[in-house]
């Protein structure tokens, strides 16, 4: 089984529709709790996981940076550590918030990260401590998320 943390996002809402796919909401998996996203990991043995949550809202992180970053940072961390404790793999959805927005090529994995904003600080603080935390993980860098649910670019 592939746990997936989120349910009610795009990604989320998308993966839902494979077999052997379990996704938490809030209640079942809270982000602003490390510790409680590691025991769900422990306690549901998935064979793989995918971080699909995180906190979204890029202006309001100006002003909430902490909680930003513990949604973005230390919940995801704490994810990549349990599945290299069991020895799983691990993906993150991140953002291309963690580049500067400067050049006019197609950033690659091994660019520098600038972050000019709290939500791409948050998001880098989570790729910093899942690379840290060892094991098999992939972070997915994306500039936007889009399918036939919720409020995207495309439905508008």
């Amino acid at each position: 089984m592939i746990l997936v943390f989120g349910k009610t996002g795009q990604v989320a809402q998308e993966l839902a529709t494979y077999p052997d796919v379990l996704c938490l909401d809030r209640a079942a998996a809270d982000l602003s709790d490390p510790v409680a996203c590691a025991a769900a990991i422990h306690h549901h043995a998935p064979s793989a996981v995918i971080n699909a949550a995180a906190y979204t809202a890029v202006d309001r992180a100006e002003d909430e940076e902490a909680r930003a970053t513990v949604i973005n940072g230390d919940s995801p961390g704490a994810m990549a550590m349990a599945c290299a404790e069991r020895h799983i793999p691990f993906l993150h959805v991140s953002t291309d918030y963690v580049f500067d927005g400067q050049g006019t090529t197609p950033w690659t994995p091994t660019d520098a990260i600038a972050p000019l904003n709290a939500y791409g600080r948050s998001k880098a603080a989570g790729e910093a401590v899942i690379r840290a935390a060892g094991g098999q993980w992939a972070i997915l860098r994306t500039s936007w998320v889009f399918s036939a649910h919720g409020a995207n670019f495309v439905k508008t």
